[in-house]
């Protein structure tokens, strides 16, 4: 009976150590009750499971169902991807598994034991299982990884989970193919005293490709940063260059009305005063929003786009009371439009009309500003991220975008199909 009471006492350890663990890693759903149970309804799961090892040979029975259920807790109660929660659910449970062969092992060693089965004294894994929970604490103190796994490749996500499948494909050999000669014991101590150090390092050298990751993404944001104040004074050097030169057409049209009037052809001159008013309309300002700024950018893109022969159509707000400051504007419509005009580019030289529909307007309290294009081929988006043909991020445009938008905590959509690419942002 004792047994048995220190078996579940352990079990509990191990279900608050996961829980524990995967709250480091993965932030949670809000979930009302069913979040505040999510211990209860683990430990009840993982009790059938941690009994199975009292029948001979289903070690790796329970080793699978062990890892698919962690699985499925992580799915239903953490915002995560299927490739994160799979990732995590293995890290965990090659731990554990770490811990109970590393307590058989003593024990076996000290008992001088020919097989590595449950332990005589269930008492030998509670001092590892403090340990781990001390080791957990102290990953909790370092790790300031959470919630940017988007930096990750698909390779690198299959990279990093080798080491947890080979912790436990490792382990199992040794559980079946122990000896109780004292060189393979110490051995296997060894090799067990080593996977766990390796898989702590390799949580390390995540949370550095991680953090060294955000420091690019930083670094290229200031370098975009920059790079759009430039492209914002160019913008306006030609806006003015090609006011320069459309006034000088203009001067020379209002001589030929004048002409026109002195000659009493009043007709052709009110025809061609017509024509000059529609024509300063269209050039002069297409888009007029209240906001400086935002006006040069619209009409500076408008003017770029038509000039590779897409059109552009407007729904546009008083942006008068637009919190952004001119760099974060910029940055905010610079990119996406830039990314539709390059994509619409491609669709037209393809022999296909495009049209580029903007939205920018003040709705409920929140600025909106939607894109939507016509694209030349499906680009794969996943979790805001535009993927490139190797799985990693295309770009970083669309990462300064969801910068500016991340400072205000807004939000910030993308969404691509065979025909359209469209792009939301909600401040």
């Amino acid at each position: 009976m004792e047994r048995w009471i220190i078996s579940f006492c352990i079990i509990a350890i191990e279900v608050w150590g996961a829980v524990y663990f995967f709250d480091i890693f993965m932030e949670r759903k809000k979930r009302g009750w069913l979040d505040k149970s999510r211990y209860m309804i683990l430990y009840f799961v993982t009790v059938p499971t941690a009994l199975l090892d009292i029948y001979p040979g289903t070690m790796v029975i329970k080793v699978l169902v062990a890892v698919l259920e962690l699985m499925v807790f992580c799915v239903v109660f953490y915002k995560a991807e299927l490739k994160q929660c799979i990732f995590f659910s293995m890290l965990n449970y090659s731990l554990l598994f770490l811990t109970d062969i590393l307590s058989l092992l003593i024990e076996n060693i000290l008992n001088s034991k020919d097989e590595l089965y449950a332990l005589e004294n269930p008492f030998w894994l509670l001092p590892m299982k403090m340990v781990r929970v001390f080791l957990l604490f102290v990953l909790r103190r370092i790790w300031k990884g959470k919630n940017s796994y988007g930096a990750l490749s698909h390779k690198e996500w299959r990279k990093f989970g080798m080491v947890p499948v080979f912790t436990m494909v490792s382990m199992l050999v040794m559980y079946f193919c122990y000896s109780g000669e004292k060189k393979v014991q110490a051995a296997y101590l060894f090799l067990a005293s080593g996977l766990i150090v390796m898989n702590f390092l390799v949580m390390m050298l995540m949370q550095d490709v991680l953090v060294k990751g955000e420091l690019l993404r930083e670094s290229a944001l200031t370098d975009q940063k920059k790079e759009s104040q430039l492209a914002h004074y160019r913008d306006m050097q030609a806006v003015y260059e090609r006011q320069g030169r459309k006034m000088h057409d203009y001067k020379n049209q209002i001589r030929t009305i004048q002409v026109l009037l002195k000659e009493g052809d009043t007709q052709a001159a009110a025809e061609l005063a017509e024509r000059l008013t529609e024509s300063i309309s269209v050039d002069m300002s297409a888009v007029n929003t209240n906001h400086a700024v935002v006006n040069a950018v619209l009409n500076q893109k408008f003017h770029a786009a038509r000039e590779q022969g897409v059109s552009m159509i407007f729904k546009v707000g008083d942006m008068r009371e637009m919190r952004l400051d001119g760099e974060e504007t910029v940055i905010l419509l610079s990119n996406l439009l830039d990314n539709a005009i390059h994509e619409c580019a491609k669709v037209v030289n393809a022999g296909r009309k495009a049209v580029i529909n903007i939205k920018l307007v003040q709705e409920g309290g929140k600025m909106i500003f939607s894109v939507k294009n016509p694209v030349a081929e499906k680009v794969q988006v996943e979790d805001g991220i535009v993927l490139d043909s190797g799985g990693g991020m295309h770009g970083v445009g669309l990462m300064n975008v969801k910068a500016v938008v991340d400072k205000y905590s807004g939000d910030f959509a993308i969404s691509c199909d065979q025909e359209k690419f469209q792009a939301v942002v909600m401040l």
